[in-house]
């Protein structure tokens, strides 16, 4: 009985956490139209290492082994007041010209995932949709000051839409 009363405490506990984490949650997608066949567009966009061809911000990246699922990602990038703000994440799921997924290990100080989905419209023709979701808190170590994930999502929603376009100038 007892055993049977931990496990619902533990699990009643993870369900509060995740409720709690997600009202810090900032959601954010937005996608583009590139005059590109899909292999073309998602050989690029799949690889975090090529980022800084349409992200500005990015001022390094590193990764501690080949493309595959598994590898570990590090950015250096200047988001906000920060000039080296420094995430890790993974290569979680990768499908041939249709996605790639990463997320931050368990021991990130923030969640951050990023989705990078291709989808065919014609031969050369490819709609490319970001997005991503972070911990709002990490705007305390960015902008010094946590701001809402409402306000995020508006704020940095222009910025992602400069990088599609960025993106769609670097790729036609």
């Amino acid at each position: 009985m007892k055993s049977l009363f931990f496990i619902v405490s533990t699990l009643c506990l993870f369900q509060v956490q995740a409720q709690l984490e997600s009202e810090f949650l900032t959601h954010i997608t937005k996608s583009i139209i590139i005059n590109q066949d899909i292999t073309t567009v998602f050989d690029h966009v799949k690889n975090t290492m090529n980022d800084d061809t349409w992200r500005s911000e990015v001022n390094q990246m590193q990764a501690d082994g080949p493309f595959e699922v598994g590898t570990t990602y590090t950015e250096d990038a200047h988001i906000g007041l920060n000039r080296s703000f420094i995430t890790k994440t993974i290569l979680a799921d990768i499908r041939k010209n249709q996605r790639a997924f990463y997320v931050t290990p368990q021991d990130a100080p923030y969640y951050l995932s990023s989705l990078r989905e291709v989808e065919k419209i014609d031969d050369q023709t490819t709609k490319f949709t970001y997005s991503v979701e972070f911990d709002s808190r990490m705007s305390k170590d960015t902008l010094g000051i946590n701001l809402s994930p409402k306000i995020l999502a508006a704020t940095y929603g222009i910025i992602m839409s400069k990088y599609l376009r960025n993106l769609k100038r670097y790729l036609q």
